[in-house]
């Protein structure tokens, strides 16, 4: 027999993306069952509560009636503007003093207001050391609700680095590396070049990672010397590094598109299961298949729409 009471059955129903929310006694119920779990302001779905979902709607034929989507309250003034702006961002950052807006004379938020919308459940950092906020699906839900804005999952693309690179800058007159070159800018290669304008085709560059060899997931404005390491050199970026790296992405709450070769991929997938990698073949098809994709928005669609499909499919398990 299923845990599940009608109530608490059309409550994860309703929040089947995994954030769960609802009147309060019947999330104290759906809490001391262990079927959500409270982790800071924000109750989660746990995999017993979807076991428990899945067992209800095997009984029950369909699923219980959705829920009517409960209207948020509207938050204090200053904590609703957070929301909206870090809705109004690609990468839904909610810029603070420690963030790059902030130095860049951007709109940003004072600590009291930050600390207000996380407790809220509205936005969290993502890997051990997260100091900066991102909205959360609640946050975003807010945003639509309360900002009118139609604000979905990240949409992240990695893409593999490339053999050919810029020279080396040479060494100033007291023998150290002058500086690098942005992580953007060091690789010249055709294949790789082919990867970026996909890429740049398929989301903004705050969202976009190449995946080096040696230093795992660089954003595009990182400056880095060049160097010759491959996949599986004794030098090369570890599983345990790239995982963390994945963790401060939140790759958990986004969908994914990965650019590249297996043996790359291979390396993402472990931490990133939802990991959605559209070529296949050789280099050359490789090519030609990122050409297409930045002429045709409808094939960026569909390969995102495959990439949204994974993400649910393994937040489901």
């Amino acid at each position: 027999m299923s845990l599940l009471s009608p109530t608490g059955a059309r409550i994860l129903d309703a929040h089947d993306d995994g954030v769960v929310s609802g009147h309060a006694a019947a999330m104290a119920r759906l809490e001391a069952d262990g079927l959500v779990v409270r982790e800071g302001g924000t109750c989660r779905m746990t995999r017993d509560g979807r076991a428990a979902l899945n067992q209800w709607r095997q009984q029950n034929g369909d699923a219980p009636a959705p829920a009517v989507e409960m209207i948020l309250p509207k938050l204090p003034a200053a904590q609703h503007e957070a929301v909206v702006t870090a809705a109004g961002r690609h990468d839904q950052l909610v810029p603070g003093r420690d963030d790059r807006a902030y130095w860049a004379g951007e709109r940003w938020f004072r600590g009291p207001t930050l600390r207000a919308v996380q407790a809220a459940g509205f936005a969290t950092t993502f890997g051990q050391h997260g100091y900066s906020l991102y909205l959360t699906p609640a946050g975003r839900t807010y945003a639509r609700q309360r900002g009118g804005i139609d604000v979905h999952r990240r949409r992240i693309v990695i893409l593999a680095c490339g053999q050919e690179k810029k020279p080396h800058p040479g060494f100033d007159e007291y023998g150290s590396p002058r500086a690098g070159y942005p992580a953007g800018e060091l690789y010249t290669g055709q294949y790789h070049r082919s990867l970026r304008l996909a890429a740049d085709a398929l989301t903004d560059a705050s969202l976009i990672r190449i995946m080096s060899a040696l230093h795992g997931l660089v954003d595009l404005e990182r400056p880095l010397l060049p160097y010759d390491v491959t996949i599986g050199a004794p030098e090369a970026v570890t599983p345990k590094r790239v995982a963390e790296q994945v963790a401060g992405l939140g790759t958990h709450d986004a969908d994914v598109i990965f650019l590249g070769g297996q043996d790359y991929a291979e390396l993402l997938r472990p931490v990133i299961p939802h990991l959605h990698t559209p070529l296949s073949g050789g280099m050359g098809e490789h090519r030609g298949r990122c050409a297409q994709a930045r002429d045709y928005a409808a094939l960026r669609e569909a390969w995102w729409k495959q990439a949204a499909v994974l993400h649910d499919e393994h937040a489901a398990c």
